[in-house]
């Protein structure tokens, strides 16, 4: 289990009338007050969302996996945004394409290859729409949080 990743990390964002930029820089803040990643993290994510959008269109519920480099990092962590009303991002495949996103798992990853590895069980995550939808139904963020953490472990 990746250190970092508590129960704690996991929040419902109301999101209705909100944009990305305003999900992200929350997620980016709970991070930060937790002392995972450094004050410029928040400007970091939002600058790299700009340049390489991470919207994934994977089916119902569509997930954002943003994230940046590691110098705005202090120990490895990850936050995850489960909006009640869905959120506009731009495609990770396609940048000219809008995907309206329900779940965002925020990285602070503190070596880069680490990304990889993350990124890989994450992918495992997205591809089933099944536990998806049960983290977004999931009644309180404790459940959310051990279904993703069996994909984590």
């Amino acid at each position: 289990m990746i250190e970092g990743f508590h129960e704690d990390m996991v929040l419902r964002v109301s999101a209705e009338g909100k944009t990305k930029q305003d999900v992200l820089a929350f997620l980016a803040r709970t991070l930060c007050m937790a002392g995972y990643v450094k004050e410029s993290y928040r400007d970091g994510i939002l600058h790299r969302e700009e340049i390489y959008p991470t919207g994934l269109a994977t089916g119902h519920i569509n997930v954002a996996v943003p994230h940046t480099d590691c110098e705005h990092v202090r120990e490895n962590a990850i936050a995850v945004g489960l909006l009640d009303v869905p959120v506009s991002f731009r495609a990770m495949d396609d940048p000219s394409r809008e995907v309206a996103v329900s779940i965002v798992i925020m990285l602070a990853v503190k070596e880069p290859h680490g990304q990889v590895d993350m990124l890989r069980k994450i992918i495992a995550l997205v591809k089933r729409q099944d536990d998806l939808k049960r983290i977004v139904e999931a009644k309180e963020t404790k459940q959310a949080y051990q279904i993703i953490a069996g994909y984590l472990g």
